[in-house]
């Protein structure tokens, strides 16, 4: 039910309420067949004027922007004829939070957020949006506090009040943390932040969970190349969720073993419940104590609000996590080729210890030997661990093919991260089924459309195909029937044409009409070299970035 079913409006009411002329209004009528239309019916309206249901206009009119040369000084930048008319009815702007978030994360942060560095600012901001969209009876108590600052009184309790929301939720870490950026902002700045927010009028939670991913997203940006991207970009999100939510009929448990932000928890609940009717229970584990902090209001926010978190590890290889196991489903974004803390005992791993300078085949045992039965698993790993010639790595891969635990391959486009034009490939894994036949492979490096000169995007038409090549082989293995594949884009790997290459899975190898398919054969002293040097450089460049990192902290950057 909307607040405004029942109310009717007439052409000149609509024509007020939008802030236009009256003739604007029968232009609109008269060239877009479908403004809605007036009503009829006996009873519905004075007998002389013709009127409409405002909540249909309201509607029409969300979808009619406001040009640049007629918007107020007061409007920014994106506001539609629906907001003017929703706010002269007594109802808040859509996306009225949206745009505070904007505002207050960008031209007015320089005012806002004084001695605190910019990312310390955004947390703050963060947490604010999480308590205003979760914990409504706590932010009437910060609002009471605010406006008691505002006029005069001290405000010794608001920094408390603040901290103390957040202890049931992010936790007691969080809870210090924030009570000593709030004392550093001062009350002035936290008053200004918090009454700018609440001036949006009500607010859905959907509305609260899209701030929260703006906020996410500057803060990615001020610390992605630091934190190895803070979290996942949304194209590899939306192909990970769909492949992982494929077939879901009894799924009971999602897991994120590296969870970052929650992007890909909150993702996939949201499919798996969508898939079979009933949702899922969801966990992860994450370094750090603010990290984790995020991703539980980001899944509170996103409706997932008893996720089990715990601390976790950068690498697998120092869990002792027995008791975490039995997955239905598993997707990650693990950090790419680092080095192991330290290896465990060879029995821990089901195809053998990785590699001392390089984690990424313990992720993929990890995730592996983590599901369930039937459980099926996705994890985002650098191109190099599809075709490294370490022979470690390639002896684990060979015997992941060979275990029936590698299902398929899908290559993603480059410059899909915000601060690397690294490229990466999903591992499509399942409960091993102790034989292959073949495997799916699908190079996807050309999809998608350059959004700015280092960001690439896949659009929902890209995400489908990338998904529909799945589902196609799926579904002709069930049938029984070969699949043919799709020229340049999607092609089966049988395990003879696999040991061949001696297991490199490089999709770029098997799928017709790529430029790698028309390339000689490497020879495999070659490739080895290739990887060996890679490796080398992946090695040297994480030692800059600690340099620089160090060096940037002396400036407090």
């Amino acid at each position: 039910m909307s607040e405004l079913d029942g109310v009717l409006v007439s052409r000149a009411d609509i024509a007020r309420y939008a802030g236009v002329k009256r003739p604007a209004v029968t232009n609109w009528e008269r060239r877009h067949p479908d403004f809605p239309k007036p009503l009829t019916e006996p009873g519905k309206g004075p007998a002389d004027t013709e009127v409409f249901a405002a909540a249909e206009v309201l509607s029409w009119l969300d979808a009619r922007g406001v040009a640049a040369n007629a918007r107020r000084s007061s409007e920014p930048e994106g506001t539609t004829y629906g907001d003017r008319f929703r706010a002269a009815l007594g109802g808040p702007a859509a996306g009225a939070l949206l745009k505070a978030v904007e505002r207050l994360s960008g031209p007015e942060a320089e005012r806002f957020h004084g001695e605190l560095s910019q990312t310390d600012y955004i947390t703050v901001l963060l947490t604010l949006v999480y308590l205003r969209g979760c914990r409504p009876e706590d932010w009437r108590k910060i609002l009471g506090e605010a406006r008691r600052v505002r006029s005069g009184n001290p405000g010794t309790l608001l920094a408390r009040r603040l901290a103390l929301a957040v202890r049931e939720g992010p936790g007691p870490a969080h809870e210090q943390l924030l009570f000593a950026l709030v004392e550093s902002l001062g009350d002035s700045r936290v008053v200004g932040i918090v009454l700018s927010l609440d001036d949006t009028g009500p607010v859905d939670r959907a509305e609260h969970a899209q701030a929260f991913e703006v906020l996410l997203a500057r803060y990615s940006d001020l610390v992605g190349r630091r934190a190895g991207d803070f979290f996942t970009p949304r194209a590899a999100v939306d192909v990970l969720t769909r492949l992982v939510s494929e077939e879901s009929r009894d799924v009971q448990t999602v897991h994120d073993p590296f969870v970052r932000a929650g992007e890909l928890l909150t993702s996939a609940y949201d499919a798996v419940a969508a898939a079979q009717g009933s949702p899922p229970r969801t966990s992860g584990a994450g370094v750090g104590e603010h990290p984790l902090a995020l991703a539980a209001m980001n899944l509170a926010l996103h409706g997932v609000s008893d996720t089990a978190l715990w601390a976790g590890n950068m690498t697998p290889s120092a869990w002792n996590d027995s008791q975490h196991q039995g997955f239905d489903r598993i997707m990650t974004n693990p950090p790419f080729n680092m080095r192991l803390d330290r290896l465990t005992e060879r029995g821990n791993w089901r195809y053998g210890p990785p590699p001392q300078h390089n984690a990424n085949f313990a992720w993929l045992q990890y995730a592996v030997t983590s599901l369930a039965p039937g459980g099926r698993a996705a994890v985002l790993m650098p191109d190099i661990a599809a075709f490294s010639a370490n022979p470690s790595e390639r002896r684990i891969r060979a015997a992941m093919v060979e275990d029936g635990a590698v299902e398929a391959l899908i290559a993603l486009p480059p410059h899909l991260f915000a601060t690397t034009g690294i490229s990466v490939t999903v591992w499509l894994l399942r409960h091993p089924t102790g034989t292959c036949d073949e495997m799916l492979v699908v190079d996807a490096r050309h999809l998608g459309s350059m959004v700015s000169r280092s960001r690439r995007e896949l659009s929902p038409h890209d995400t489908q195909r990338i998904v529909g090549e799945y589902r196609s082989w799926a579904a002709a293995r069930v049938g029984g029937a070969g699949f043919t594949g799709t020229a340049g884009l999607s092609a089966v790997a049988s395990i003879e044409q696999i040991r061949e290459m001696d297991f490199t899975l490089s999709p770029a190898f098997y799928v017709p009409g790529t430029a790698t398919s028309e390339v000689s054969p490497v020879e495999a002293g070659d490739l080895a070299a290739l990887a060996g040097r890679l490796a080398v450089l992946h090695a040297r460049a994480r030692d800059a970035d600690t340099v620089v990192d160090e060096l940037l902290g002396r400036y407090g950057l």
